[in-house]
């Protein structure tokens, strides 16, 4: 005993979390109904004391059970518990009501995958039929005997507020109760190592990337791996998966499945197209690249040799009108002189 309250004071030992259980198991109840909590945790040797709190102050129960006879409204209340050696529990929130028709739930905030129990009740243990559940004020269940409904396997869709109603001498209606439904890991997204096209030979490494979002004693994932229909890996704790050699066989939409181990909750990843590119593929691939960059090269060599013409141009048409222009004029004046000089000799004969 000693030896378990020094570990536990030196923080060797990390001591469990007490749990608190409902006999029956309802948050919210009848007045004058009954109701007894019991208090799940490790005990020192040779103590059994728990210890009780309602709504932040210790209640004078010191055993692992708390009953509640004839329930009224001063008992509703978040209650907690601690064992001798656990550290105090998750709150657990009481309601104590007084209606005609009462919907009873299991838990107001469950994990995607719990059952989620759901119990359409009348006052004094009325007989209740026709009963009629709703989710969010649509109609989820119709039974015409039986008042209790279970959602085996919940998930995020069931978030939301319910309530229940149901004949009697006249037909009832309950208050509406939310039920919140936490997420246990988000839908994996699966991702490879290399970026597609991926060449002939080259090793890629599949990772199916999630991570749980509530951390629980012994939880693990499981994780399988798929290319189209085909199963590739199944049911592996490791969340990565090789590819040693790519080949063009290789090629297709590969897709991953998270899944706990009681597969109460499987989750999977959106595809991912992979292409591996044979030898043959790869020369052909670059040919053409290198067909269309020659080709873009000669076309930028031939755009800046057409600049060039088309700036030169006009300059070498100014040059050769200047030079056609006075060659015709030297022209003419030649030719009006020796006009004028065959003109002057008969003059000068004549004289």
């Amino acid at each position: 005993m000693w030896l378990l309250t020094a570990l536990l004071l030196w923080g060797k030992l990390d001591p469990a979390k007490a749990v608190i259980t409902l006999q029956p198991p309802w948050v919210n109840i009848f007045q004058e109904e009954h109701v007894t909590l019991r208090c799940e945790g490790p005990h020192l040797p040779g103590n059994t004391s728990t210890q009780w709190f309602l709504n932040g102050t210790a209640i004078q129960t010191l055993t692992p059970r708390h009953r509640i006879a004839a329930a009224s409204v001063n008992d509703s209340g978040e209650y907690r518990c601690q064992t001798g050696f656990s550290v105090p529990s998750d709150p657990v929130q009481l309601e104590v009501h007084r209606d005609w028709l009462l919907l009873q739930v299991s838990s107001r905030v469950i994990t995607e995958g719990e059952p989620l129990t759901l119990r359409c009740h009348g006052w004094n243990n009325k007989l209740v039929y026709n009963v009629l559940f709703y989710q969010n004020g649509k109609v989820l269940k119709f039974s015409i005997q039986n008042s209790e409904f279970t959602i085996l396997k919940t998930n995020l869709s069931h978030n939301g507020i319910y309530h229940c109603s149901g004949m009697g001498k006249q037909r009832f209606e309950s208050a509406g109760v939310p039920i919140t439904v936490k997420e246990l890991f988000p839908a994996p997204v699966l991702k490879a190592s290399l970026s597609s096209p991926i060449l002939e030979g080259q090793l890629v490494n599949l990772s199916c990337e999630t991570k749980l979002l509530l951390e629980r004693p012994g939880l693990r994932l499981y994780f399988s791996f798929y290319m189209g229909s085909k199963t590739l890996l199944s049911r592996n704790t490791s969340s990565e998966y090789q590819i040693q050699t790519a080949e063009r066989e290789d090629s297709g939409l590969y897709w991953c499945e998270a899944t706990t181990e009681d597969g109460n909750v499987i989750k999977r990843s959106p595809e991912l197209e992979l292409q591996v590119l044979g030898l043959q593929i790869q020369t052909r691939v670059w040919f053409h690249v290198l067909f269309y960059m020659v080709v873009g090269m000669l076309f930028l060599v031939d755009t800046i040799f057409c600049m060039i013409i088309y700036k030169e141009l006009p300059r070498k048409k100014k040059w050769n009108l200047e030079i056609s222009l006075d060659s015709g004029h030297e022209k003419r004046v030649n030719s009006y002189l020796q006009k004028e000089r065959t003109y002057q000799q008969p003059l000068k004969g004549g004289q």
